[in-house]
């Protein structure tokens, strides 16, 4: 049971529900800074949404190739996360769902985003989205003093802050072979499979939903690179998994195979 020192709060946004659980703090201080978290949730959504003409992303789909336009601080930082999961994964994580990363410009010095002369795609960062914005909740909180807390986006990524908190893992497939938590302090875990949405994960460089596993989860130390990294485990195979945990340490993967069972990558 919860103790009467751990307040928790939800909010609905970026089409999930958020919820914080804040420990060792007052319960209005709490309130407070879950407000605070939840507004910039909000703001947050109106950035990254494609779904909305006039956000940064909206406004990048627009464009025409050879044009760019500026943007905001937020949309550059998680372009850069996108590039970096996009490079360990392979080309796996592509938030163009194969339309044309490879012609997305990104020049920070200017705040500017555009397509090269020879092409563009469509950007959707729904797969890192609701981790970016987790880990930027964690920097609110830590303004606020606040070091003991968990912040969820939906079902599909958390993260642990402050002491050791657990977590569900493992899904169906973790119960039967006793695996169904996991111990995290300071890290987060994301999960994909098709278990809710059904084959919903597409593989960029087939255009075929992801076939190769059934269901993955990612441990990282970011959020924003949990969330994607869950994604792309998806199709990746377990030998490029383990090659891809050993080169970014930390990084761990739990991947349920076609034959159903549960393996565990990384340490």
């Amino acid at each position: 049971m919860m103790s009467e020192k751990h307040h928790r709060f939800s909010h609905e946004a970026m089409t999930t529900r958020f919820e914080v659980i804040i420990a060792g703090q007052d319960r209005e201080y709490a309130r407070q800074a879950a407000g605070a978290l939840f507004r910039d949730f909000d703001r947050i959504e109106k950035v990254l949404s494609k779904y909305d003409a006039g956000s940064d992303i909206g406004q990048v789909n627009l464009l025409k190739p050879g044009e760019s336009v500026r943007v905001g601080i937020e949309t550059l930082e998680c372009l850069e996360r996108v590039a970096w999961a996009h490079e360990v994964s392979g080309g796996l994580f592509d938030p163009t769902l194969g339309t044309g990363f490879q012609w997305l410009e990104v020049d920070r010095a200017n705040f500017s985003i555009g397509w090269k002369k020879e092409g563009k795609g469509e950007l959707d960062l729904g797969g890192i989205g609701k981790g970016y914005a987790i880990d930027k909740a964690a920097e609110i909180l830590a303004d606020w003093e606040i070091g003991q807390a968990v912040i969820n986006g939906g079902t599909s990524t958390v993260l642990a802050l402050g002491k050791e908190w657990e977590l569900g893992v493992g899904g169906p497939w973790g119960e039967k072979v006793g695996l169904t938590l996991v111990t995290l302090k300071d890290q987060a875990l994301s999960g994909s499979g098709t278990a809710v949405k059904g084959t919903h994960i597409i593989n960029p460089k087939t255009g075929k939903p992801a076939q190769r596993h059934l269901a993955a989860w990612a441990i990282h130390s970011s959020a924003a690179a949990s969330d994607a990294l869950s994604t792309a485990f998806m199709m990746i195979e377990q030998e490029k998994i383990e090659e891809l945990c050993t080169k970014n340490p930390g990084t761990i993967a739990f991947v349920v195979k076609q034959d159903e069972s549960l393996i565990k990558i990384g340490v």
